[in-house]
């Protein structure tokens, strides 16, 4: 398949000549993905296409902002689909399962993602760019389907915008403000029924979970470097997810002197799902990179196998060693 970057008149065009369509998002969603999936859904039934949403994932608590997500992962538009979406998504395996649906579904494939860095432009129809989200790329593609801004629209725009810049500590830009500004006034919204449903709604287990965090974080290299773990057994015991630990993947950096955090939690089957976090030119994407992984500079992931110790060291020395640091 042909490799081939298009414009945004290319993907209107795209998404207007479909009439059955599939989205997909990546394994292990986030409010970026969730929320422009839920936006192009809504914006292409309001133009009259059938369009099912496939994501290989849990939700946490906090998605409940997003209303009934049981549509979701359901065969509900066809067996075959005029063209597939792939959103917020820089690799075919980051589809999971899902991503021998997608094969199914190969006529026409567009990316839309803002991974430009990581992309490998899996899709026949790539519109990668250098953005804060997903979600602030869909505004301007939304604006010229010429579909109504609901404020249902504006709530998840925001919501995948405002979580993936982490809550406008990095990535955002004035152009970023700029899409904030005009969502709130479209929806007629107020910031705060935005951030208080989606960012202070945790339930009591998730906040034991935080105090375990702040309990168990190790501090390297001066303490620039935090690591915090959790075993399979620490969430079964807590009645939480390993989706309920995306609360946390950020809390090392409160730290003045940290400059670079790990989040490694493990799931049934002995992986480890890793979260990297870091500040300023510190690059957490080149971490990830030792491991299969990859991201954005400031926050990105991988997975790793193996024994607790044992993937713990890696992960230590591999950051040490990437960043320069002793430990």
């Amino acid at each position: 398949m042909m490799e081939k970057m298009i414009n945004r008149e290319k993907v209107v065009e795209l998404l207007l000549s479909a009439n059955t369509i599939s989205i997909y998002a990546h394994i292990n969603t986030d409010c970026d993905a969730v929320g422009s999936s839920l936006v192009l859904k809504e914006a292409l039934t309001q133009l009259g296409k059938k369009v099912d949403v496939f994501v290989h994932s849990e939700f946490p608590t906090n998605f409940d902002f997003y209303g009934d997500l049981s549509f979701y992962n359901k065969k509900l538009a066809g067996e075959q689909y005029d063209l597939a979406v792939c959103l917020d998504t820089a690799t075919e395996s980051r589809l999971g399962k899902y991503k021998f649906l997608y094969r199914k579904n190969l006529k026409n494939t567009l990316a839309i993602d803002h991974h430009h860095l990581s992309n490998d432009m899996f899709c026949k129809f790539n519109y990668i760019l250098n953005s804060s989200s997903t979600c602030e790329i869909l505004f301007d593609i939304i604006s010229e389907l010429k579909v109504k801004f609901t404020p249902y629209i504006c709530k998840c725009l925001l919501s995948g915008i405002i979580t993936d810049t982490g809550k406008f500590m990095h990535s955002a830009t004035d152009r970023t403000f700029e899409v904030v500004g005009k969502l709130l006034s479209f929806g007629n919204l107020k910031i705060e029924e935005i951030t208080q449903p989606l960012l202070n709604s945790i339930k009591m287990e998730t906040f034991d979970l935080i105090k375990q965090a702040y309990n168990n974080m190790e501090f390297y290299s001066d303490g620039k470097l935090a690591i915090l773990m959790f075993k399979h057994s620490d969430f079964v015991e807590m009645r939480v997810s390993m989706e309920d630990t995306s609360i946390i993947s950020e809390i090392a950096l409160q730290v003045k002197s940290v400059q670079f955090s790990i989040l490694a939690s493990e799931d049934d089957k002995g992986y480890f799902r890793v979260s990297l976090r870091s500040k300023g030119d510190i690059s957490a994407q080149k971490v990830a990179e030792c491991f299969g992984g990859g991201g954005h500079k400031n926050a990105s992931g991988c997975k790793i196998f193996g024994e607790f110790d044992e993937v713990k060291q890696k992960l230590l020395d591999s950051a040490l060693s990437t960043l320069g640091w002793d430990k």
